[in-house]
């Protein structure tokens, strides 16, 4: 087999500062962390005993503590214990074997989306790939802007930081995420190291307060009495409240959100020493051996905070903050009969309403204490006469419960002191914080896997720095716009991760069902189905986070489309790898003298009579007289879709014509790429001969962006001017008729 002998030409390209060098830096080694390739991982020795890697993933899964217990109580309220059952029961058995499944079939890093990559083809594949990962984008964005959001709550309602920073939620968000760019900006290393750390500190501190909680529960049995006496006076029977769970239970699914971070870390899983990249049998039973005990650790974790959330914190603590204003009839205020609705729960769409009766003739701010079905709430209200009109201005505002977005840092502090609370507090925020790097590290582990393979994003996009300022931008934006509400960003966070997690589970079925096996199929078509009716419900009550993913599934599109047409005329080629036929052939050829000639030919019957008529049509089109030797040069396209690949070039005889049979993704890159190829080889540029297309410039565009074909001769002259500056070293390209 022969290769080519090195890349073609191209001019030195002018300095660039410093700045510029460091900035669109990509030759530098991926550092030990989060999303490292296999070959990295492998050569620098960063493979790690499975726990410790669990640890890595687990600051993105079980970081979802500091706000899943809170989010839960508000979305199912006394459900909320049953509900999350539902919840560890579709873990344990839906979404665990499901990607035990996916660890098998896709040991290298590449997740969920390349099984789903290799079960379609050609177009549809890619486009398949870039919807699913505006998706990605989504859930990793909203992981970053949920998980500082979080933090800066935990943050200004800590007891010793709150007369300083409460109300100033949105401020420490963006620090933190500006943060969170400067360390990413300047390298980010021994990710592991530290999440192990951060990971143990955490969950230790979590089970004190969760078995603090739960002692207290067994030592008052009537609080389980009365929790469960409510609920048998709201459903008729066990059997609704089940129902009742069941409806609620999309509402908890931020509670899935580590296992496709499980697999995609894989390459950092230590296997056994017979391993091999083509057969990892140790790396993916360790990685199922992570994916297991991450599942079991989280289940007793989500329902052990579930219990004693509901048991021990009053209803009232977990509502956001509400904002009412009204107008209201003038005389109706004076008499004391003007009457509101104060939502306080949610304020779009409250289950919870307190009906305030507004005080006769008050106005100016003052408070109303109110007693809710969930306990005392000081209301705020502030009434704005309106001199000229017989309606006056009322403002409902309801401040958020201690307990909003942070439901086990307030029974630390409650229950276990401020000291611990604040230790608490202190744990949470920094594996909050680290969630939010771990989803950084994914979306520049996502980026370059696909995007650049495609041909569908600049060559900028390979570098690290700049992805990091615009995923920060990106960021910052939403961190406003959801004004750091941890209960506003939870729907478009559960959306990104349940997409996700169904592509999963269809490629899973679709893979079992293909390979005939019946019973795991059924199985894990069931699973596809339970998640898409828990994606489809989630969007249907929390739409936001389906739209901005189709803002980063039309913003991928935009950029990937204009991308692939910019870079269309690049040469495509990672390299040309002759057989020996076709060596001997080339060198039979040249023995005649050189330059080489070629003559481009469309196989069609590839029959004797086909290429006698060719090289009479094109000897005769382009004054090549017979004496001059030249062999026929044809292109069969693969896969369009593709960006870049590797031709093999085979050797065929038929009768006396010596042909060059080339395999790649587009017709001119192909024939470039061999034209150069054996300019390298033979040191003098060789001469091919074409005959005019008779289709359309519109059609040829067209089919040469989606079918690599199109108008070959003036195309393929551009792809060569492109690899070589120098006209001297190009190949000289007719074209006769």
């Amino acid at each position: 087999m022969a290769q080519a002998p090195g890349d073609p030409t191209s001019p030195t390209p002018p300095p660039q500062s410093a700045f510029r060098r460091w900035f669109f830096e990509t030759s530098a080694p991926e550092p030990q962390g989060f999303y490292e390739g296999e070959r990295q991982a492998q050569a620098q020795h960063h493979t790690q005993p499975w726990w410790k890697v669990m640890c890595l993933t687990g600051v993105d899964y079980f970081s979802t503590l500091g706000y899943q217990p809170g989010i839960a109580a508000l979305a199912a309220g006394a459900l909320s214990p049953v509900a999350t059952l539902v919840l560890v029961l579709v873990t344990l058995f839906g979404a665990l074997p499901m990607y035990r499944r996916v660890a098998g079939e896709s040991p290298h890093g590449d997740g969920s989306l390349s099984m789903l990559e290799r079960l379609l083809s050609y177009w549809p594949s890619k486009v398949l790939v870039l919807s699913l990962l505006g998706f990605v984008a989504t859930g990793f964005v909203i992981t970053i802007t949920l998980s500082a959001a979080d933090a800066a709550a935990h943050m200004a309602e800590n007891p010793l930081l709150r007369p300083v920073l409460h109300g100033q939620e949105v401020v420490i968000a963006l620090t933190l995420i500006a943060l969170l760019g400067a360390v990413f900006l300047k390298g980010f290393k021994e990710a592991i190291g530290i999440a192990v750390v951060l990971v143990v500190l955490y969950l230790g501190l979590s089970l004190v307060v969760v078995g603090n909680g739960a002692l207290e529960v067994l030592r008052t049995p009537q609080l389980a009495g009365d929790w469960w006496a409510g609920l048998r006076s709201s459903y008729a029977s066990p059997l609704a409240i089940i129902g009742a769970a069941l409806l609620v239970f999309p509402r908890l699914a931020l509670g899935l959100s580590g296992f496709e971070t499980g697999v995609v870390v894989m390459p950092l899983v230590k296997g056994d020493p017979g391993d091999t990249e083509a057969q990892p049998a140790g790396r993916i039973r360790n990685t199922r051996k992570l994916l297991t005990s991450a599942a079991l650790i989280m289940s007793v974790m989500l329902l052990g905070s579930a219990l004693v959330t509901t048991f021990l914190i009053p209803r009232a603590a977990f509502w956001p903050e509400v904002t009412l204003s009204r107008n209201v009839n003038a005389a109706d205020l004076t008499a004391g009969r003007a009457v509101l609705n104060v939502p306080l729960d949610n304020a779009a769409n409250p289950h919870e309403l307190y009906t305030l009766t507004l005080p006769a003739g008050r106005t100016g701010s003052f408070t109303v204490p109110a007693q809710t079905v969930g306990g005392p709430v000081a209301l705020q209200v502030t009434v704005t006469q309106t001199p000229a009109g017989g309606s006056d201005n009322v403002t409902v505002f309801k401040p958020a419960g201690e307990a909003n977005g942070r439901a086990l840092a307030y029974l630390a502090h409650e229950r276990l002191g401020e000291g611990f609370g604040t230790l608490y507090d202190l744990s949470t925020i920094l594996i909050l914080w680290f969630a939010g790097a771990s989803a950084m590290a994914g979306l520049l582990n996502i980026v370059p896997r696909y995007l650049p393979r495609y041909g569908m994003a600049p060559d900028w996009a390979r570098a690290t720095r700049p992805l990091v300022v615009l995923f920060i931008g990106i960021s910052a934006l939403v961190t406003v716009l959801f004004r750091a509400d941890v209960d506003a960003q939870s729907g478009a966070y559960a959306t990104g991760v349940l997409a996700l997690m169904t592509s999963a589970a269809i490629a899973v079925f679709l893979t079992e069902r293909r390979r005939g096996h019946r019973g795991p199929s059924v199985l894990f078509g069931l699973i596809s189905l339970l998640f898409i009716y828990t994606s489809v419900v989630t969007v249907r009550d929390r739409p936001e986070g389906l739209w901005i993913a189709l803002l980063f599934i039309l913003g991928i599109l935009i950029v990937s489309v204009a991308s692939r047409v910019s870079r269309s005329t690049e040469l495509r080629v990672q390299r040309v790898v002759f057989d020996d036929r076709a060596s001997a052939m080339l060198a039979r050829v040249q023995e005649r003298g050189l330059p080489l000639r070629f003559i481009a030919n469309r196989l069609n019957a590839g029959d004797n009579a086909e290429y006698v008529l060719k090289a009479l049509d094109v000897r005769l089109d382009n004054h090549l007289s017979g004496g001059q030797a030249a062999l026929f040069l044809e292109v069969e396209v693969t896969d369009a879709s593709d960006f870049a690949a590797t031709v093999p070039v085979t050797g065929v005889k038929v009768g006396p014509h010596l042909i060059l049979r080339a395999r790649g993704s587009s017709v001119p890159n192909t024939l470039a790429a061999v034209l150069l190829y054996v300019r390298d080889l033979t040191g003098v540029p060789p001469h091919v001969y074409f005959e005019w297309s008779e289709k359309g410039p519109a059609g040829n565009a067209l089919r040469f962006l989606l079918a690599g074909e199109g108008d070959i001769p003036p195309l393929t002259h551009e792809v060569l001017r492109v690899a070589e500056r120098d006209a001297a070293h190009r190949p000289v390209v007719h074209v006769g008729g």
